[in-house]
């Protein structure tokens, strides 16, 4: 399905659901106006997957539970409802929505559940996790008894029909007691069982039961999170930390304000090479909780973003100053191959089959896995050093950049990953059928997808790509990168971009073409060949061909002997595609070819590194040995067969026409005639069989008579096979058929034809001697051979040599079969010669030959009277190529020389046939036959140039674009009697063959000028070389020349050519492309982003500063470096890597500080410029400090709600002298408690678990808009505060 298709199919869908509606407005108006109103809160729930109603589990389970009673009171109580239940039922339409609500509710649950079970459960290692089990009751752990006790208290804790809410509302001290246990578990547990257990216990499901309840010490989720993630992190494994951030992952880190800080913390405490393993096994979980989705989009916090990936950074060049020093751990990573693979999905893994808008591919049909890609991705992550089998690596470095949009959650995601997960369970040879790793994915936007589909433009396509491949970067940094991508979107526009801004990170581009490479988006050799891009990539139709590549470079990607594992897997993956997959042998045939030419090169580099190639693709056999079949060059028998590339050896009959029509009606007669015997044989063996019965004595014939006719067939079919199996006459002797016993003697001898070399030529049906040892052979392809019938070597069939036998003219006749090396494509199904069926001679003329143009029955290969097509000088005529004036016709060789005019001038030589006059076919004709009737019968001589004047003299002044210069050499002058032609119709080939000089000088039709406003460093001028037309155009003032045949023009038009002229000139200057020419891309030069903007307050290795400027060319800041005092003791210049915002010490987002202004929280850090933006809910403020101007941290601010063990409270004022506060309490007039920050707890507004219901979330979808326009619009700039409304609502209020 092409695009057009495409779009006229989605416009078919979107007006049949708009007439549907619109029938459905027309029966029920209210029902259906509800059901709209539904699909649009639907849709803004789905479309705002960042708002906070995805913040936490239970926001979504309250949102698709109220919703689906909505619209289950819509469906049974409006009454124009197709199943309306009435007014007399009320307590049934209660029920009825009740219990469909709560079901939603509980499979909304139970599908959570799962869903955090299944994710977390992909990381376990199976057999291992069962041998540490061994291992530790063998040292007498009990790891199985504490596993018991956290499962008994999830049990007690996860009601199954009882919500969590209701439940913890209900059973608060129960609830408690049991979340407790699990908290002492994972306290207790040595190292050892600490890893066992969070490897083994659904640790996501764990975090998503235990909630942060109101009353005091009651923070369960937080007190265990902060527990792993920062107490005992350090005894975490690498895997277990995996395990724990797939956790918060599935959890969602919006659901507790300090998740990022756990996330942060965790990824903080891991260095090096544990780090680098810590990112690929995270990336290699099957689902699309990556890191990736982690930092970019589960990460809010642009503070915490930055900490992580500068952490990325340095961990990064610490590494590579391991390998660049040698170290003992840089021998360590040798052993890996330290690359990514990135790689596109659609045309690249699998085929599109040609389907918009997946691809163009349409070599293989949809969905078929290319052969040989697997083994390309499975080698390039093994690298060249280490094991040679992936079996012992659980995760790799395969990422798949995909264009399909990202929809809600996971919903395009999981049709990729099902295909992977199929793709690993793949069968080949030694076990390397399917992918060797989980892979991880990139996708798309609806974006960039919406302007594709609406545009056809393939660059948002390549920069969604680019974009990912940054943020892909940015995470792994220590590694190399290679990317796999098609010709036939953008992605190869995506390759250029990644190698323009990090050209030291991406190694190798390896391009799948799929169209021609003309043709492909955003590629430009010689662009790309300045860049040093072009030298790095590789464009390839079958994937052995790109292992040929990577094997090969300098240094290589790949080993030989990966590059033979590469061909292995591809002939095998070739051969395991399923007969549905193909749409024809032919298809099937072509790409076995293409694979086996490509293996083919392949097996000759690795033959000459010395390692045993590879057994190519077996083409099946269709014809068997000695069956005769029909090819493209005549009848003939089969005689052997080569698998491989699927050429038969065929015994090709190439006697005349007659004689094959001659043998094969005898072979008819006689096989008739046979048929005819076997009845007479049959009924009179049936007569004997009744005479037996009826008589008890036996008769018996004449035994020659009674076998005559049956050795006669014997005979016949004798002489029929030895026809059609083609018996070489080379060593054995042949029999004659009973029938041609009488030519048996025109037969040479065995012994002759022995000696005697076989004529094929053009005279042999002629029975003359051969003139040339060349055959006249016109129908030839390249993949076929012919030998000789006494010769056993197989020679080109373009290039058959033959020699002269002793006496041609005698065996002619019989000498008429040889052998050839056809392939199974150009061979089909015999069927009998035939003589052609030659058309009548009709000498009655057609009827509409009146209607025929010139030009058309020139292309007639019949005899046209030379004198009626002859074309003479100065007449205008029509090309394929443009318009132009006939300059000669050369009636011998029939060919025009036209000089072409219009918007090119050139001279072409063309056949009579493709030359049409101008104005050709029936309306042409009339209007020439009555313009001609009017035409002056005297035509104006051409304009005749003075041998003193330009172009024939020096010293000509011209202003040409490259200069202003004058002529230093002008035309030669001609010396003829004819008039001297003007400059445009000046040529070296204007000339005829008699006209030509029969000197050896050459006509020269340039002018040489010597530019005076250049002076090179000799002193002398350079030389410009141009036509005489060019310069007569740079001349001043110059009249235009008039070329002959140009006032040669139709009568009829000069009477209206005054008014078309205008239109005629303005369409001529109106360029029409011949096809869509790609849009213009611009040549971006690489220059480094700027991060920190100018007066920043940065953190780097020689104490604090402030960014004063940045250089855009080398990426350097300058900075400004402060003392405690605040003042500038000096300046450096520093890289963006050697930096970091400066914080606020001891200070998290979040959290409570101590500001100059008064006590508040931490709201955010912008780090490109260190502002800290603090709220003050004292007094209802927003302030914008700089790091200085944020004192302190403190575990509340004044205004806010806190816990204490005496109920809640809010802070009415903070002592900084003792470090006290004072709250007052809520259940008394004016009770007020003293007590130190380690006595009570602060309650955050944004925990989601307050008691209840929480239905608070409602209000803020209300008030959500207005209150962040209000927000935005008061924030200030500058480093002062703004104060909120006066009217005295809080936050608090509202709830």
């Amino acid at each position: 399905m092409d695009r057009v298709a495409a779009m006229l199919l989605l416009l078919g869908l979107i007006v049949t659901a708009v007439l549907f509606m619109l029938a459905l407005f027309s029966i029920a108006p209210i029902f259906c106006s509800c059901l709209a109103a539904l699909l649009f809160i639907l849709y803004c729930f789905i479309a705002n997957e960042a708002s906070g109603f995805h913040h936490a589990q239970e926001f979504e389970n309250r949102f698709w539970t109220l919703f689906a009673m909505l619209l289950i009171s819509s469906v049974i109580s409006v009454k124009d409802s197709p199943i309306y239940f009435g007014d007399n039922r009320p307590g049934l339409k209660l029920f009825v929505m009740l219990a469909g609500a709560y079901g939603v509710h509980m499979w909304d649950r139970i599908m959570h559940r799962k869903e955090m079970s299944r994710h977390v459960a992909g990381l376990r290692r199976g057999a291992s996790a069962a041998q540490s089990l061994v291992k530790l009751t063998a040292m007498g752990m009990s790891v199985e008894d504490q596993l018991e006790r956290i499962s008994v208290a999830m049990t007690n804790i996860d009601q199954l029909l009882v919500p969590s809410t209701i439940n913890n509302f209900i059973n608060t001290k129960f609830i408690l007691s049991n979340e407790r246990e699990i908290i002492s578990v994972f306290e207790d547990a040595q190292p050892k069982t600490l890893n066992w257990l969070i490897s083994n216990v659904k640790l996501a499901l764990v975090f998503y039961k235990i909630k942060d309840h109101r009353n005091f010490r009651g923070q369960h989720r937080t007190e265990l999170i902060e527990l792993l993630a920062v107490d005992r992190v350090s005894a975490l494994t690498i895997r277990s930390r995996v395990v724990l951030l797939k956790a918060l992952q599935l959890m969602k880190l919006a659901a507790n304000p300090r998740a990022e800080h756990w996330v942060r913390n965790i990824i903080l405490s891991t260095h090096q090479d544990e780090l680098s393993e810590l990112k690929t096994m995270a990336d290699s979980g099957g689902n699309y909780f990556c890191m990736n989705k982690l930092i970019f989009d589960d990460i809010r916090s642009e503070t915490v973003r930055q900490d992580i990936l500068s952490h990325f950074k340095k961990e990064a060049a610490v590494q590579q100053a391991h390998m660049d020093m040698g170290t003992r751990r840089a021998r360590l990573r040798m052993q890996k191959g330290w690359m990514k693979i990135l790689s596109d999905v659609d045309d690249t893994l699998t085929s599109s089959g040609g389907s918009y808008p997946k691809g163009m591919d349409k070599r293989y049909n949809k969905n078929v896995v290319y052969p040989g890609v697997i083994g390309l991705y499975r080698e390039l992550d093994l690298g060249i050093h280490g094991p040679e089998d992936c079996s012992f690596k659980p995760q790799g470095n395969l990422v798949f950049l995909s264009a399909r949009p990202h929809l809600y959650k996971d919903m395009s995601e999981k049709h990729n990953f099902a295909k992977f997960q199929k793709l690993r369970e793949r069968e080949g040879v030694d076990g390397r059928g399917g992918l060797h790793t989980i892979p991880s994915l990139l996708a798309g936007d609806l974006t960039s997808g919406r302007e594709f589909m609406m545009t056809n433009d393939f660059e948002p396509l390549a920069r969604k790509k680019f974009d990912n491949f940054k943020r892909f970067v940015s995470i792994y940094p220590e590694f190399r990168h290679v990317f796999i991508c098609d010709n036939g979107q953008g992605d190869v526009r995506a390759g250029e971009l990644m190698h323009d801004q990090f050209p030291r990170h991406l190694d190798g581009l390896f391009v799948h073409l799929v169209q021609d490479i003309q043709k492909t988006f955003g590629f430009d050799a010689e662009r790309w060949r300045r860049k040093g891009l072009l030298a790095k990539t590789c464009f390839f139709t079958v994937y052995p061909d790109a292992a040929l590549n990577a094997a090969t470079q300098r240094p290589p990607f790949i080993r030989m002997s990966g590059l033979s594992r590469v061909c292995q897997d591809a002939v095998a993956d070739f051969d395991n595609i399923p007969p549905s997959q193909w749409s024809s042998e032919l298809q099937k045939r072509d790409r076995r070819h293409e694979l086996n030419q490509s293996v083919w090169r392949c097996n000759k580099v690795l033959e000459c590194n010395g390692i045993e190639t590879v057994t190519l693709s077996e083409n099946p056999r269709k014809w068997e040995d000695g069956e005769k079949v029909r090819t493209s060059y005549g009848t003939g028998v089969i005689k052997a067969f080569d698998p491989v590339w699927d050429l038969y050896e065929v015994e090709l009959d190439m006697r005349p026409l007659d004689q094959q029509v001659k043998e094969y009606e005898e072979e008819e007669a006689t096989k008739k005639g046979a048929a005819e015997a076997r009845g007479a044989l049959r009924s009179l063996s049936s007569n004997i069989a009744d005479r037996n019965q009826a008589l008890q004595t036996v008769v018996e014939e004449d035994e020659l008579n009674y076998l005559s006719p049956a050795t006669s067939f014997d005979a016949s079919k004798k002489s029929s096979k030895q026809s059609l199996t083609g018996i070489e006459q080379v060593g054995m002797s042949t029999h004659a058929p009973i029938e041609e016993e009488s030519a048996a003697c025109l037969l040479p001898t065995p012994e002759s034809s022995s000696t005697q070399e076989f004529i094929f030529d053009a005279d042999i049906f002629d029975c003359k001697p051969a003139v040339s040892p060349e055959p006249s052979l016109d129908e030839t392809t390249g993949t076929s051979t012919i030998e000789k019938a006494t010769d056993t070597k197989s020679t080109s069939l373009a290039s058959v040599t033959t020699k002269n036998r002793a006496n041609p003219k005698k065996n002619c006749f019989h000498q008429g079969k040889f052998f050839a090396k056809i392939q199974g494509k150009d061979i089909t199904k015999y069927t009998p010669p035939s003589l052609p069926k030659l058309p009548k001679d009709d000498k009655t003329p057609s009827k509409f030959s009146f209607w025929a143009s010139d030009s058309v029955k020139g292309t007639v290969d019949t005899y046209v009277d030379k004198s009626k097509t002859k074309f003479s000088r100065g007449e205008k005529v029509t090309t394929p190529y443009g318009v132009g004036i006939v300059a000669e016709h050369r009636q011998q060789t029939h060919v025009v020389v036209i000089d072409m005019s219009g918007t090119w001038s050139a001279r072409a030589y063309l056949q009579e046939n493709i030359v049409k006059r101008a104005g050709a076919g029936f309306l042409g004709t009339i209007l020439r036959q009555f313009s001609s009737s009017q035409a002056s019968p005297k035509r104006n001589p051409p304009t005749v140039k003075r041998t003193n004047e330009f172009p024939y003299v020096t010293g000509t002044h011209l202003y040409s674009p490259f200069g202003e210069g004058s002529v230093t050499r002008p035309l030669p002058i001609i010396k003829d009697k004819q008039a001297f032609p003007s400059p445009s119709s000046i040529s070296p080939k204007a000339h005829t063959h008699k006209q030509a000089p029969k000197s050896n000088l050459q006509y020269a039709n340039t002018m040489a000028v010597s530019l005076s406003s250049w002076t090179l460093r000799d002193g002398r001028h350079p030389i410009l070389y141009c036509t005489a037309d060019s310069a007569e155009k740079w001349r001043n003032k110059t009249p235009a020349v008039t070329t002959p045949g140009h006032h040669r023009e139709s009568s009829l038009f000069s009477v209206i050519g005054s008014l078309v002229s205008g239109t005629v000139e303005s369409l001529k200057k109106i360029r029409v492309p011949r096809e869509i020419e790609a849009p213009t891309i611009k040549i971006e030069t690489h220059k480094f982003e700027r991060y920190f903007k100018d007066g920043a307050a940065v953190t780097t290795a020689y104490g604090d500063g402030t960014v004063r400027a940045f250089r855009e060319s080398d990426g350097f800041y300058l900075v400004s470096l402060l003392i405690k005092s605040g003042k500038v003791f000096g300046t450096a210049y520093l890289r963006e890597d050697s930096m970091s915002y400066r914080l606020a010490k001891g200070c998290v987002e979040g959290f409570s500080v101590m500001t100059t202004f008064g006590s508040g929280v931490l709201q955010s850090v912008n780090p490109t410029t260190g502002v800290h933006n603090v709220f003050i809910p004292s007094f209802g403020a927003i302030c914008y400090l700089q790091p200085d101007q944020v004192l302190r941290p403190v575990k509340a601010a004044v205004g806010e709600d806190v816990s204490t063990p005496y109920g809640e409270g809010k802070v009415h004022r903070y002592r900084l002298c003792d470090n006290k506060y004072e709250i007052k309490l809520g259940w008394g007039n004016n009770v007020m408690l003293y007590a130190k920050a380690e006595t009570f707890d602060r309650i955050d507004d944004r925990l989601e678990d307050k008691g209840g219901f929480r239905m608070g979330w409602i209000l803020k979808f209300f008030y959500s808009r207005e209150e962040g326009k209000e927000e935005e619009s008061q924030r200030s700039r500058s480093n002062s505060f703004s104060l909120l409304s006066q009217s005295g609502i809080s936050m608090k209020s509202l709830r």
